[in-house]
This record gives C-alpha cells, structure tokens and sequence, in this order.
C-alpha cells in the first residue's frame, strides 16, 4: 500500500533501491554531508484536473511565418500560468507525440501548456536548418502566449534535449514576460558541447542528424558569427540573470549533453542568477530516480514559486542536487563546483606501475618528476589507431565494457591502489605538454576505475583539437616538433573510487564507437596522421588535478612518515588560519 501511495503521489522509485545491497560505500570524510535519505511529501497541491486539447493553434512570427501547435488547458477556472514547449521535431510528428505527456501532465497540474513545431517543420512554415530562428520564434510565442486570455501573463518553457536547447536560445532574446525555465539535457554551447567536442569534428551522432542540421553545421567549422547566433554566451546568461529569469536545470552524469548545462549552472550561479541544478545518473533522459522528489514534482514546485509567486521553499534548499555514482544516493550541495573540493594533482611519472599492458603503463605520482627529460609517445592514423571507446549512447551512456584491451594501443598512468573509498565530485584537468610531427592532431583521454583484479571500468572522457586549444575561432595550426602546453577538462561526474581500486588516465588520438553503442555520440575522427609525444619531466611537469570531496587522496599514496608530516602541517595550516581569523584588539 505504501509503493502504491508513493506512486499515486507523483514518487519515482529510487535507482539504487533494487539493488541496495550491491550499492558501494561514501566517499571517507562525506559520510555528514547533506545526503537525502528518502521520499518525502511535496509541498504541492496533489489535485488533478481534466484537460481540454485544442488543434492547430496558430501563432503568427514577426517576419509573417505562421508557427502551428496544440494548446492543453485545465478544465478550471483561468486565467491560468502558462507554459510553453518549443519543438524543433514537430508537435504531430513521432517524437512529439511521444513528448506530450509533459505538456499534458502540466496541464493536469493547472497551468495552460502550448506545444509549438518551429519553423521549417510541418505544420509549421519557414525555412529550417540547425537552430533557425530558435531565439526569435521562441520570443514571439511566449509573448503571443502571455497575451492570451487562457494566461495570466506569467509564461515559462519546458522540453528536453533540443527542446532544453530551444529554451536556453528563446531566453537570450529576453521576452518580457517570460518567468522561468526547466531545460532537460541540454547545452548553451552546443558548438563545443555536441558538434564539436573540444574542437574536434562531429561524430557519427552528429552525421546521422543528415539535412538540414548535419549539413548546414558542417559549413561552419570554427566558432563563428553563425554559431554565436545559436548559443548562449556569458553575456547572455549575465542578461538573463538581470532580466530576472529563474533556470531549473537537470540532466544525467551519463549523457553526452548535460555537460553544457552543467558549465551554465557554474556561470549562472555567480551571477545572482535564480537557478537550481539536478544532476541524476542517466543517460540521454529525463532523470526518472529523483529523490526526495520526483522531477516533475519538482518541475512544480518550480514554476508555482516563479509563475504563481508561491512560498513553497523551493528558492530556500540548497541549490545542487546530484546523485553520488558508487553509494547511489543523492546529496545536496551549496554550490558547484563543489566550494570545499580538495583539488589534489598526481604528476605523470615515467615510473612502471605494473597494472597495465599498455605502450608505457606510467604511474600517477604524487611528487612532480624531477628526470631532465622523460616521454611517452605514440603513433595515430585514424584508420589504426590508437582509439578510445569515448562515445556516449542515447540509451546507455558510458561504455560498460572493460577498458584494457583499448589501453593496451594506448597511453597509460595510473595511481597506486586507493587505500579508502574516495569520492570525486567535478570537473577533472589535464595539463600537459605535447608535440606532433603534423599540422593537426586531436587529444582524447579517458578515466578509468581499476578493480583489484585489473578491469578498467570507463569513469569519464575528455577531447581536445590542438589547433584549436586556445580559440575555437581562429585556430593555429602546429608547428611539427614543436612542444606546447595543452588543457583538457573532463565532462563532469560524481563517482566514488572504491578501497583497493585505482584510478587510471589513458590517452590516444581518437575516439570509436562500439558495436553495441545505439546512437554513439562524440568527436569523429582527425583525418590527419601524426606521431606524438608526451612530456613527463622537470621542465614538463604534466599532471592531472582530481576534485576530491572528503578525504585527501595524496595522503593515501604516502608512506607513513610522509603521512604525518603531512597530517602536522595541515594541523599547523589551521592552527594559522584560526589565529588570522581572531579579531585584533587595539590598546
């Protein structure tokens, strides 16, 4: 009776619950932190209205294209809050028939729900390529929707995937009536989120995309004019931020586009933006494991606070919520990145770890190399290799398959074995130093978790086009032979690093697609040959910076001399800190 009631109550049931026992420990040093515990009620109103459905609804654009969709309203008394789905698939095609229990269900909940095809797409008129006119359509249908006599002026969108990207584009452009936003896995920058991933070209995701949006990106390989019309920029969201525009943003560790709405949360924060971020366990969809609340509880709880003015305490709680992957369970946090990460580095080090048959099996250290001079190299063409497994799936996300046979073409470092459960919570960074023997080359790293027994299990990825490292607008192409340093910063994730396993970095030219992959989403593959080297000594000093949350992980790599000198000087550092923070007394 208890399941059913949750059920009724709007409750997913929790991801992990199924397989409680399999789950894995916290992070040591996390076990206080905000964690959610279990369902609780949500401070909505459960009432549920029957809903009236009207056809071919048209709405005209300021250009005269006339934009057709289907209004959902509540079988109550209005005028009514309204939200908007903005839908570049089209309302009657298959996907957006499969879309529309969102406005439907929303409309049930008493708001009035328009689901609009843009332009280019039957009913629809206009010309479409890739995000035509997203912005200023998007501006014209809040604005005729506030207008109507079914709305009380109070608009919002909602929609996942390019639908969230349509949302992002249509509250750039700053619609005065426009309250509040809910993209779903969805990117601001989609040039280098989804297109071009770090600068490299588009994959066999983005291929399979054909006419009119494969073609018409492919006609515009750097960041151009074109793309900035079709993204988000830090000025825009600092607009959307004075204009008073609240972001409920979500998506899934797993997903290949959620990273961008992730780095929007990270600006949108600082900028005294209204916004919350929800990060799940998912792959390409909407999270369905959410706790305390279902998502679309909290989608309510959303738009009843910004179109209703209702104080529900949505505004109050703590704005980050994430699932842990390992424990599997979700955790509140005061900010992202997390402000109380432990940015620890481990150095590349030419030294033999002896847990991978890879072309170097180097070690993460933690004391920076003091070798004059120390490299690790490999050869790539994109018809041999070396190639990681990097794509995501729409269904799966990550590969489960295990790693060593694609590190063993590869370059490898990995650390000693982790001697507590350590969580890492954010953005990884690889700084290194480089060179190639060609004009053009592409960077693709992976981590992995070590098992004790040696599988290496995919953790996260990240991509780099070299020539493209410093502008994504004008890139410079290589000087062969010539060493430059170079950045790459993972997608993002929350995972804990079970006691006795490792963490490993590997390192190739390309990225590949498995078999099994459905939809494989990621960077294709540099046409350019090229031999490579990397630095790992005193003058190129390489190192990979982990976000650890609790525990510190050098501590764990250090004999037990060099741990309690470690641990007195912290315990100095804060005895410091503490005597700085005392007010001083003038006599």
């Amino acid at each position: 009776m208890l399941a059913l009631g949750l059920l009724l109550l709007g409750y997913t049931p929790h991801a992990g619950s199924a397989k409680a026992a399999a789950a894995g420990s916290k992070g040591q040093g996390t076990e206080q932190r905000n964690w959610v515990t279990g369902p609780e009620k949500p401070p909505i109103s459960m009432e549920r209205y029957r809903v009236t459905v009207q056809e071919n609804v048209t709405i005209p654009m300021r250009d005269g294209v006339h934009l057709k969709g289907r209004l959902y309203l509540p079988q109550k008394h209005g005028p009514f809050p309204t939200l908007v789905m903005l839908n570049g698939y089209g309302h009657d095609s298959r996907t957006g028939r499969q879309m529309d229990h969102l406005p439907f269900e929303m409309a049930q909940r008493g708001y009035a729900a328009l689901h609009v095809t843009m332009r280019g797409t039957p009913p629809s008129e206009g010309e479409k390529n890739l995000y035509n006119k997203f912005g200023t359509d998007g501006y014209d249908v809040i604005e005729w929707a506030a207008e109507q006599t079914w709305s009380n002026g109070n608009v919002g969108t909602i929609g996942a995937s390019l639908l969230g990207i349509n949302q992002w584009l249509a509250a750039k452009e700053l619609p005065p009536h426009l309250r509040a936003i809910a993209p779903e896995i969805a990117c601001t920058d989609c040039y280098d989120t989804l297109w071009y991933p770090g600068g490299m070209l588009p994959g066999p995701g983005r291929a399979a995309r054909g006419n009119p949006e494969y073609t018409s990106a492919v006609q515009h390989r750097n960041f151009d004019r074109w793309w900035r019309e079709r993204t988000v920029l830090a000025e825009d969201l600092q607009a959307m931020a004075d204009h008073g525009i609240a972001a409920l943003i979500s998506g899934g560790w797993n997903d290949y586009i959620t990273p961008g709405n992730v780095k929007a949360f990270a600006e949108y924060s600082t900028m005294n933006g209204s916004s919350k971020l929800i990060i799940g366990p998912e792959a390409h969809t909407s999270i369905k494991s959410l706790l305390p609340y279902s998502y679309r509880n909290y989608q309510q709880l959303w738009f009843d606070h910004y179109l209703l003015g209702l104080d529900n305490g949505i505004d109050l709680e703590d704005p980050v919520l994430i699932y842990v992957q390992g424990p599997n369970q979700w955790r509140f946090e005061k900010a992202w990145p997390i402000p109380d990460a432990n940015l620890e580095t481990l150095y590349l080090s030419q030294k033999r770890s002896g847990t991978a048959k890879s072309l170097n099996d180097g070690s993460l250290a933690v004391n920076q190399p003091t070798e004059k001079k120390s490299v690790a190299r490999y050869s790539y063409s994109p018809v041999s290799g070396p190639l990681l497994p990097a794509m995501r799936s729409n269904d799966n996300g990550i590969t489960r398959a295990d790693q060593r046979p694609y590190e063993a073409k590869t370059l490898t470092w990995t650390t000693d074995a982790l001697s507590v459960p350590t969580e890492v919570t954010g953005t990884l960074k690889f700084t290194f130093w480089a060179a190639a023997n060609a004009k053009d080359t592409d960077f693709v790293i992976q981590i992995t978790d070590v098992a004790p027994g040696g599988e290496s299990k995919q953790v996260t990825t990240g991509y780099l086009n070299a020539p493209r490292a410093k502008s994504r607008s004008h890139p410079v192409p290589l000087t062969p032979g010539k060493i430059e340093q170079y950045q790459i910063e993972t997608l993002p994730t929350s995972y804990v690093f079970a006691a006795g396993h490792r963490i490993r970095l590997s390192i190739a030219g390309g990225s590949k697609a498995l078999p099994h992959q459905i939809a494989p989403q990621g960077p294709g593959l540099n046409p350019t040959p090229a031999t490579v080297t990397i630095y790992q000594d005193a003058y190129h000093p390489s190192n990979l910076e982990i976000p650890v949350i609790g525990t510190h992980l050098k501590s764990q790599f250090q004999n037990p001399t060099a741990q309690k000198w470690t641990s007195f000087f912290e315990h100095l550092k804060a005895l410091m800190q503490r005597n700085d923070n005392k007010p001083v007394v003038r006599q």
